[in-house]
C-alpha cells in the first residue's frame, strides 16, 4: 500500500508540473452548474476530514437575515464584533484569530477571493451583500488549507444566486422602522444550453442612532447589480459573472464615553456630523467547468476593483485644551477617567477644532485559478494552482471644522495638504499558490493528506509630493519583501457505526502579512458527528498554538501607531470546544425544530511584553487576546404548521471580552445577548409574507469598544415586514 501511495504521489507531481491548478473549491455533483463551492451540500460537510458547515438557501429563507454576523451565529467556533448594527463591515474571528475587519479569515464569493486585496490589505472593508447571498459555507481545521491564503482559522465562501433551472423570477420587498427599505429582485432565463440571470439588491435605512445638536441620518444606502450568463454543451460549461456595487453610509468610528453611553447608548456626538463612508466597485469573472472521463476541471479568471473613502473624525482638540491628547480615542479615554474638559469636547460644550481624514483608497485583486479532480483506485485527488496580483493605493487628505461651544459646527475647510508618507503610498503583491489533497478510502476509515505552498513578492512605494501626484519618492523607498511558506495537514474520519463518525486532524497554518514574515500557528482538532433521522450532533475540540501572533495597526484599534504597521504579539495559545446540534420534535400537526450552537474558548498570550502603547500595550503572560469572548451560545426554537405558518425565535448570548489585553475598566465588554423572532405565512405557491422583530427585548448592552475605549451598543428593537413573490 505504501509503495502504491508513493507511486501515485510521484505521478501526481508530474501531472502538476504540466497543468496549472487552483485551490479554491470542490466540485460537487449536487452543485448548480455555475456555482463554485468548497464543500457542496450539508451531506458533503458531514464527510469532511475536518470541521465544516453549510448554511443552505432554505436556512437563509427561514431566518430572513441580512446581517452576516447573525447568519453566522449558527456556526460554532465563530466570533463577531458588531460595529454598525447592520453587518456592513463585518469583524469575524474563527477559532480565536484576530477579529479586526475579518483580516485573518479567507473570504470568498463563488470560490474567488473577495477581500479588497487579500495579500496586500486583507481587511474586509468590502463584504458581499448578505441579503443577495444564496448559501454560505464555512471551513475550519485542516480542510481550510485548500482555500488560503489565511489558513489558521478557516475560510468562508458565500454562494451567489444561481441561474434558475427554468425561466422564472423572484421579488422580495421589505419595509422597516427608521426608514428601512430593501428590494431584492432577480429574473433568469434557461433554454437548456443557455442561461442568464439579472439580479438587483437595494438596501437603505435612515439609521437608528441620533446625532447630538446637529441631527442627520446615521444609516446607509447600498445597492448591487449582478449579471450572470452561462453556456453549456455536453460536459462543458462557461459562465460569465459581473457585479457592480455602490454604497454611501453615514457611519462613524467614534464610540461613546461610558458617561455618554449611560445617558443614551444610541447617541452620536455632534462632531461626527460629517462622517461618511463612500465605496464603489466592480467584479467580473469567467469560469469554465469541464469533465474529461475521470477528470473534472474548474478554471476561473477574475478581476475585482474597489474604491472606498471613509471620511471620519480622526482628531479633536488640536490645541490640546486641558492637557488632553488630540487623538479621538485619547479624548474618549480622558473622559472615561473623569476629565471634565474631555467630556465637554465630546458633548460639543467646549470650542475646539476637529480634524477629519479621507481614508481614500483604491484596491485591485485579479488573477486566475485552475483545479483538477480525479479518482485513482481508492484515492480521490485534488490539485490546484492560483496566480494573482493585488494592490492598495492611498490618496488621503484632511479637512477640518470648528466646533463651537454652543454645539454648532462650522463648514468644512481644507486644513492639511496630506498626500505624504503613508497618506500617499502604493503597495503591491504578486502571489502564487499550489495545493494538493489526497483522500484515501480504507473501508470505514478515510485519510486525507494535504499540502499547500505559497510564494509572494511585495513592494511598497511612498511619495512626499504633498499633492495627489507621485513624483517625489520618499526617503528609503521602494521597500520590497519576498515570502514563501509551505504547510501540511492531514485529517481522518472513521465510521464507528451508521450514526457516528469520528474526526481528527492537524495542520500548519499561516496568514500573510504585508512587508513582514507571516503569522504562524500549529492547529489540531478532534471531533464526533452523530446523525440519526432528524437528530444531529457535532462536538469538536480545537487547539491552535501561535508561534507569532501578528496584528496590523488600524484606525479602529485606537493605538498610537501608523495605519498599516505590523506588530508581533509573540506566542499565543488558543483552545476550546464547539458543540452544535439540532432535532425536530413532532406534536400533532406541528413540527418544532430546535437548534443549538455553543463555543467555549480560551485565547491567551503565552509571553509578556510592552510595546509602549503602540498596539498591544502592556501584556502579561496569561492575558486574554482582545475581542475573543469566553463563550458564545445560539439557540433557535421554531414551529412549522400545516397551514403554512412558520416561526422562529433565536437567542444569541456572547461571553465577556476586552478591547485590549490589559483590559482597563472602560475596555471591558461584558457578556451580552439579543433575541430575534420572525413569522412567515405562505399565502399561495407564489406568495408569502413575513414579520421580523430584531432585538425583541430591546437590550442596550455594550457590544464593542471602538476605538478601544469608545462604547458601542447593539441595534435597538426594530420591526420589519415584507413579502416574497415568485413569478
Amino acid at each position: 500500500m505504501i509503495k502504491k501511495i508513493i507511486e501515485t504521489r510521484q505521478a501526481l507531481i508530474t501531472i502538476s508540473a504540466l497543468i496549472m491548478l487552483s485551490a479554491t473549491s470542490l466540485l460537487s455533483a449536487n452543485d448548480n452548474v455555475e456555482s463554485v463551492t468548497i464543500i457542496g451540500s450539508k451531506e458533503d460537510a458531514r464527510n469532511l476530514a475536518g470541521s465544516g458547515n453549510v448554511i443552505s438557501e432554505e436556512d437563509l429563507k427561514k431566518i430572513v437575515d441580512t446581517d452576516i454576523h447573525k447568519i453566522l451565529s449558527a456556526v460554532p467556533g465563530l466570533y463577531f464584533r458588531t460595529e454598525d448594527g447592520y453587518g456592513l463591515r463585518p469583524n469575524i474571528s474563527i477559532r480565536g484569530t484576530s477579529i479586526d475587519r475579518s483580516a485573518k479569515v479567507t473570504l470568498m464569493e463563488d470560490g474567488v477571493l473577495i477581500a479588497p486585496a487579500p495579500y496586500t490589505s486583507a481587511s474586509a472593508y468590502y463584504f458581499p451583500t448578505s441579503g443577495r447571498i444564496n448559501s454560505v459555507e464555512v471551513l475550519k481545521g485542516p480542510s481550510s488549507i485548500s482555500a488560503g491564503p489565511s489558513t489558521i482559522g478557516g475560510a468562508i465562501n458565500l454562494i451567489s444566486t444561481p441561474i434558475p433551472e427554468t425561466t422564472s423570477g423572484r421579488l422580495v420587498q421589505e419595509f422597516g422602522e427608521n426608514g428601512t427599505m430593501r428590494t431584492h429582485a432577480n429574473y433568469g432565463i434557461n433554454t437548456g444550453d443557455f442561461g442568464a440571470l439579472l439580479e438587483i439588491h437595494d438596501h437603505s435605512s435612515d439609521g437608528f442612532a441620533s446625532i447630538a445638536s446637529v441631527g442627520g441620518d446615521t444609516g446607509f444606502n447600498k445597492s448591487d447589480v449582478m449579471i450572470k450568463a452561462r453556456y453549456e454543451t455536453g460536459n462543458h460549461s462557461l459562465t460569465f459573472k459581473m457585479l457592480d456595487l455602490d454604497e454611501t453610509s453615514e457611519q462613524s468610528y467614534v464610540g461613546l464615553s461610558q458617561a455618554s453611553f449611560n445617558i443614551n447608548p444610541h447617541k452620536r456626538y455632534g462632531m461626527t456630523q460629517y462622517d461618511e463612508m463612500k465605496n464603489d466597485g466592480d467584479q467580473t469573472s469567467l469560469t469554465y467547468k469541464g469533465n474529461f472521463n475521470n477528470f473534472d476541471i474548474v478554471l476561473t479568471s477574475w478581476s475585482n476593483d474597489y474604491h472606498r473613502d471613509w471620511f471620519k473624525v480622526d482628531k479633536a482638540n488640536n490645541s490640546k485644551v486641558g492637557g488632553v491628547g488630540n487623538g479621538i480615542n485619547n479624548v474618549i479615554s480622558a473622559a472615561n477617567a473623569g476629565n471634565v474638559t474631555a467630556q465637554g469636547i465630546l458633548d460639543g460644550e467646549v470650542a475646539t477644532e476637529v480634524k477629519l481624514k479621507h481614508n481614500n483608497r483604491y484596491y485591485t485583486n485579479e488573477g486566475y485559478q485552475f483545479k483538477i479532480m480525479t479518482e485513482v483506485g481508492n484515492h480521490s485527488i485534488i490539485l490546484g494552482y492560483r496566480d494573482m496580483d493585488d494592490s492598495e493605493s492611498r490618496y488621503q487628505s484632511y479637512e477640518c471644522f470648528d466646533q463651537g461651544a454652543n454645539g454648532v459646527n462650522s463648514a468644512l475647510r481644507t486644513c492639511s495638504t496630506g498626500y505624504t508618507g503613508s497618506n500617499n503610498r502604493l503597495r503591491e503583491s504578486q502571489a502564487t499558490s499550489f495545493y494538493i489533497e489526497d483522500t484515501i478510502s480504507l473501508g470505514e476509515l478515510a485519510l486525507t493528506v494535504g499540502h499547500r505552498s505559497e510564494e509572494y513578492d511585495q513592494i511598497e512605494n511612498r511619495w512626499d509630493d504633498g499633492v495627489p501626484t507621485r513624483t517625489m519618492l520618499a526617503s528609503g523607498y521602494p521597500k520590497s519583501k519576498s515570502g514563501d511558506y509551505a504547510s501540511t495537514g492531514f485529517g481522518a474520519t472513521y465510521d464507528l457505526n451508521e450514526n457516528v463518525k469520528l474526526v481528527a486532524g492537524f495542520h500548519e497554518g499561516m496568514t500573510p502579512m504585508f512587508g513582514t514574515d507571516p503569522e504562524k500557528a500549529d492547529n489540531m482538532e478532534l471531533g464526533l458527528r452523530y446523525l440519526n433521522g432528524s437528530s444531529n450532533l457535532e462536538v469538536f475540540y480545537f487547539q491552535s498554538d501561535y508561534s507569532s501572533l501578528k496584528a496590523e495597526c488600524k484606525n479602529s484599534q485606537g493605538g498610537d501607531c501608523d495605519a498599516g504597521d505590523v506588530f508581533n504579539g509573540g506566542a499565543v495559545d488558543v483552545s476550546g470546544f464547539e458543540i452544535s446540534g439540532s432535532k425536530i420534535y413532532q406534536v400533532g400537526n406541528l413540527d418544532y425544530p430546535v437548534g443549538i450552537t455553543y463555543t467555549s474558548n480560551d485565547a491567551t498570550f503565552a509571553n509578556s511584553f510592552d510595546d509602549d502603547g503602540e498596539y498591544w500595550g502592556v501584556v502579561s503572560s496569561g492575558d486574554d487576546v482582545p475581542y475573543v469572548p469566553s463563550s458564545s451560545l445560539a439557540i433557535v426554537l421554531g414551529f412549522v404548521s400545516d397551514s403554512g405558518l412558520t416561526g422562529n425565535l433565536r437567542l444569541v448570548s456572547n461571553g465577556s471580552a476586552c478591547s485590549t489585553a490589559a483590559c482597563g475598566t472602560y475596555q471591558k465588554i461584558d457578556s451580552h445577548n439579543f433575541v430575534d423572532t420572525n413569522l412567515r405565512k405562505v399565502i399561495n405557491e407564489n406568495l408569502d409574507v413575513y414579520l421580523i422583530v430584531e432585538n425583541l427585548l430591546d437590550s442596550a448592552d455594550v457590544v464593542a469598544r471602538a476605538p478601544k475605549d469608545g462604547a458601542r451598543a447593539q441595534k435597538p428593537r426594530t420591526m420589519k415586514v415584507g413579502f416574497s413573490y415568485k413569478f
